[in-house]
C-alpha cells in the first residue's frame, strides 16, 4: 500500500522534482566530467520527466520524451525545448541526435521494453558521430542500504552491473562504464552506473 501511495505521489511533477532536487546535479556528474558539453548540437532526452535535465541544454536543439502527460505539461511551461508525450518503448525516430540521454529510465522497463528502445535508438536516433549516455539504478550484490533503496524504488527492474553491461554492449560500443554512488549525510544510499557508447559499425 505504501508503495502505491508513493508511486501515485511521484506522478505529480512538483512532488517528483522535490524528491529529485537534492540529487539532480550529482546524478549527472559523470556526464559533465567525461564530455565536452560545448560540442553538443542535438539532444534527445528519453524519459525527460518534468524537464529535469532540460536546463543544461538551453542553447541546443532539444527533444524531450516522456510517458507522463503531467510531466510534459510542466516541462513545456518551464523550458523552451520541444517536449512530447510518448511511449518510448514503441517509438520510431525520424531524425538523428548526437547526444542521446537516458537518465534513470531503463530500470522502469522490463527486458523487452529495454531491448525495443535501445534497438530503436541505435538504428534510428543516434547519429554516426553521436553518443548515447545512460545513467541508471544498480542493484548491489550485497544487501546494503543501497540494495534496499533499489528495491524500494518505483522502478521495478534495477539490474546488477554485469546485467547492465551485457545489455548496453548488445546495442552500442562501450566507451565508459563507470559505477558511482549518491550519498546523503555520508551514507551511500543509491548505486548508479554511467555508460557512454557509440553506434556499432
Amino acid at each position: 500500500m505504501a508503495g502505491v501511495i508513493r508511486d501515485t505521489l511521484l506522478e505529480h511533477p512538483l512532488v517528483y522534482l522535490a524528491w529529485q532536487a537534492p540529487f539532480i546535479e550529482d546524478k549527472l556528474r559523470p556526464v559533465f566530467q567525461h564530455n565536452d558539453m560545448r560540442q553538443v548540437r542535438r539532444v534527445l532526452d528519453v524519459g525527460c520527466g518534468p524537464g529535469t535535465n532540460a536546463a543544461h541544454f538551453r542553447d541546443v536543439e532539444y527533444l524531450g520524451l516522456d510517458l507522463n502527460a503531467k510531466y510534459i505539461q510542466r516541462a513545456r511551461k518551464k523550458y523552451d525545448g520541444d517536449f512530447h508525450v510518448a511511449d518510448v518503448t514503441i517509438c520510431t525516430f525520424d531524425r538523428k541526435f548526437d547526444f542521446v540521454l537516458m537518465n534513470s529510465l531503463l530500470h522502469h522497463l522490463d527486458d523487452p521494453g529495454v531491448e525495443r528502445l535501445l534497438s530503436a535508438i541505435a538504428a534510428q536516433a543516434l547519429s554516426a558521430d553521436g553518443r548515447v549516455h545512460i545513467i541508471d539504478l544498480v542493484l548491489p550484490e550485497q544487501r546494503t542500504f543501497a540494495y534496499r533503496m533499489a528495491r524500494w524504488d518505483r522502478g521495478r527492474y534495477p539490474r546488477r552491473l554485469a546485467e547492465w553491461k551485457n545489455i548496453f554492449e548488445r546495442f552500442f560500443t562501450l566507451e565508459i562504464f563507470e559505477p558511482y554512488s549518491l550519498k546523503a549525510l555520508g551514507l551511500g544510499f543509491c548505486d548508479l552506473i554511467y555508460f557512454r557508447g557509440g553506434r556499432r559499425s
